[in-house]
């Protein structure tokens, strides 16, 4: 049998490991060899973990299409065939990148995600628009699931004022959406009026051990329970945040749970038993190792215990007593910067710093950015707070930065 045949021969043979129906209170759990775990969700089954086609394989400046194809057929041979893009992902080419490789594969072999850029929605006719050019560009006749885009409080007059949810609605009654709902980056006030205010199939929130204890990533969570609506989780690793842990976690890890790696433990974490209505986790894989990594944690899987919880809590006090800063790198801050300035990459480079005191390495990395993408190029406009899911002051944090590295420098 060819690779791709074999490939092919697994998905449609997928129904038979399930994982639980999405909102249980219990977890059953059946393995299936070499395949991921998989959940029912509504009339489907669906692989637990999905690939977030935000942080893709890049070379020279573009897409790396070769790795990508790897990735992608690496997933589907075990079972993850769930891929979630959008319109402005890797600046307008995640959708094409997606398009062309699942092109390959039958329909009905996969599950594809879209969002509907609610930022540029300005009328109901922006609504059809964007959608109609959402499928040509992914090369479907519809989408599987499909999302009003980044709800937060700049853009939620957009959603509402040009009634984003009925223009969708129609579209899946015609069949050219399968299910329908929303991903979300606001305050707990402003979730409880938009889950309630129509019937949403999902919600995709943020959702991290993190996050749960610093922000408000549980009280999000409870009103989506409460709600009774089914929840895709998006950055469970904080933007790679969460796999570069302080050197006092990483001991606390190795000495407490030396089979996971800080990706597998925050993944599991995700799936433990009082997070039931969570029924689909994205990551944002960037490469093939990665690929294998998060899916050998659904494959090979074993439950989040309850001490385990106790090591997540204490991983939490370490990272917080690091001063670390609360960014996700979902990247939104550089389309609106007007001087170019790589803010996920300075914050990153910062937090490391703050995690493992190095200060040649925090040196050697903020010099390795160029000139024009450093933080003393900031004006400070305010442009990027305005564009930040987290309500980060990020001029005043990359003047923390600017003033620790000219510190360092000095020394």
């Amino acid at each position: 049998m060819k690779r791709r045949e074999f490939i092919l021969s697994s998905i449609m043979t997928l129904g038979a490991s399930t994982l639980l129906t999405s909102g249980c209170t219990k977890k059953e759990i059946k393995k299936s060899d070499n395949q991921i775990l998989r959940i029912k969700f509504k009339d489907i089954d669906i692989p637990i973990l999905g690939f977030g086609c935000m942080r893709l394989p890049m070379r020279n400046g573009k897409i790396d299409i070769i790795e990508m194809e790897k990735m992608v057929e690496h997933a589907m041979a075990h079972g993850a065939n769930y891929f979630d893009t959008a319109y402005m992902y890797v600046k307008s080419q995640s959708e094409i990148a997606i398009g062309k490789i699942l092109k390959k594969y039958p329909r009905k072999s996969f599950f594809l995600a879209d969002k509907c850029p609610a930022y540029l929605v300005n009328s109901k006719e922006d609504v059809q628009k964007l959608f109609k050019e959402q499928l040509k560009k992914c090369q479907v006749d519809y989408f599987d699931f499909y999302m009003v885009h980044n709800i937060n409080k700049n853009s939620i007059s957009n959603y509402r004022n040009n009634d984003m949810y009925e223009e969708l609605l129609k579209l899946k009654k015609e069949g050219k959406i399968k299910y329908l709902g929303f991903s979300f980056h606001g305050d707990t006030k402003m979730l409880k009026e938009v889950i309630n205010e129509h019937v949403w199939d999902f919600c995709q929130l943020q959702i991290n051990y993190l996050d749960w204890e610093i922000t408000n990533a549980k009280e999000l969570y409870e009103i989506a329970d409460k709600a009774k609506v089914p929840i895709i989780v998006m950055e469970p690793l904080r933007g790679g945040g969460l796999c570069k842990l302080p050197d006092k976690a990483i001991n606390i890890l190795k000495e407490n749970c030396p089979n996971d790696t800080p990706a597998s433990f925050g993944l599991r974490w995700l799936s433990a038993q009082n997070k039931s209505r969570i029924f689909l986790i994205l990551s944002g894989m960037s490469n093939t190792q990665q690929m294998k990594e998060n899916l050998d944690t659904f494959v090979n899987y074993r439950e989040f215990t309850k001490e385990e919880e106790n090591i997540s809590s204490d991983i939490v006090k370490i990272i917080q007593q690091q001063g670390e800063i609360n960014c996700t790198a979902c990247k939104y801050c550089l389309e609106v910067c007007p001087r170019g300035i790589n803010i996920p990459a300075i914050f990153n480079i910062y937090n490391n710093y703050k995690g493992n005191k190095e200060n040649s390495f925090f040196k050697m990395y903020y010099n390795s950015l160029n000139d024009s993408e450093k933080a003393e190029n900031c004006i400070k406009c305010g442009l990027c707070n305005k564009n930040c899911p987290q309500g980060l002051d990020i001029p005043t944090l990359l003047t923390k930065v600017e003033d620790t590295y000219k510190n360092i420098k000095g020394k």
